[in-house]
């Protein structure tokens, strides 16, 4: 992380708790959606693949970590460290089977294995899901029951990772996995074992977005079959193209604009889902407006 980022660490550490209520609610979920949505982010900035089923591994950590601690909260930092591993795997399994295929194919291909991780847990083992239930009553980990003690486990946590995500970005490993999304060819040709890249990849991304399924599991306290469905994989896809999906901290910055969007739009009006895809409309079209705007501006000069 760059210098000017840590200045607001302190503010990020000491407001919230002092607020409380509500303003730390929010703050918890935008650490725990952030963490998810650098989890979508890593899979672009790394091999150039979209992905629409990361609700599978947010949606899989929720419930490993629901799974573990109901009635023993003292097994959260054994959640904590399964999580990551199982939505890993999930990640290297489903990576060897789809990535061969690249845009529209490996979407729908990573849509449908989240969907079918959502049929399973909503009626193919009510008996240990919950079916439609879900599970509730998921405790805080002991000694950090209260809000502000879990916002700043969470917001340690994320921090950490953004910290280990830019470091590994910076390093040779990291600069030849972005050369892989900008000319995979190119490296291919060179020798580089592109496959086991996009693997390595893949299971990082899922180990991520994982690891905040628990942290999300315990936060709300329920996990429901809905946090494996299609709209969550398209929530941490948005966050990401808001934010920002070849910056480190592009998971934060639109996680926090996606959460606190909707927190201050639905207080005016029901509708808050349509101004917030004309928002969107606007991240995605104004780059091409710009370049559009570009070269007229030079043909017109010439």
């Amino acid at each position: 992380m760059k210098g000017g980022f840590w200045p607001f660490l302190l503010p990020l550490a000491l407001v919230p708790p002092a607020l409380g209520g509500y303003p730390l609610y929010l703050a918890t979920d935008v650490a725990v959606w952030a963490l998810a949505a650098t989890g979508q982010a890593l899979l672009y900035r790394f091999t150039g693949l979209v992905s629409l089923g990361h609700a599978a591994f947010l949606g899989g950590g929720a419930y490993v970590g629901a799974l573990l601690t109901r009635g023993q909260p003292e097994f959260f930092p054994l959640a904590l460290l399964l999580a990551p591993v199982l939505g890993s795997a999930v990640a290297l399994l489903l990576g060897a089977l789809s990535l061969r295929s690249h845009g529209i194919f490996f979407l729908m291909l990573s849509l449908a294995l989240a969907q079918l991780l959502y049929v399973l847990a909503k009626q193919g083992f009510p008996q240990i899901t919950g079916g439609d239930d879900g599970l509730s009553g998921v405790p805080k980990p002991p000694f950090l029951e209260s809000p502000g003690a879990y916002y700043l486990l969470a917001l340690a946590l994320l921090l950490g990772v953004l910290w280990a995500y830019h470091r590994f970005a910076q390093s040779p490993l990291g600069r030849t996995l972005e050369a892989l999304r900008s000319n995979e060819a190119r490296l291919e040709a060179l020798g580089y074992p592109v496959r086991g890249y996009k693997l390595l990849a893949f299971g990082l991304s899922g180990a991520l977005t994982a690891l905040a399924g628990v942290l999300l599991a315990a936060h709300r306290g329920f996990v429901h079959p809905h946090d494996l469905a299609w709209h969550t994989s398209g929530a941490l896809l948005v966050m990401a193209v808001i934010g920002g999906m070849t910056w480190t901290h592009g998971g934060l910055l639109g996680a926090a604009i996606l959460i606190l969007a909707e927190a201050l739009l639905s207080t005016w009006t029901g509708l808050w889902n349509l101004f917030l895809g004309a928002v969107l409309m606007g991240v995605v079209l104004l780059p091409r407006l710009r370049r559009l705007a570009s070269r007229r501006w030079t043909y017109g000069r010439a």
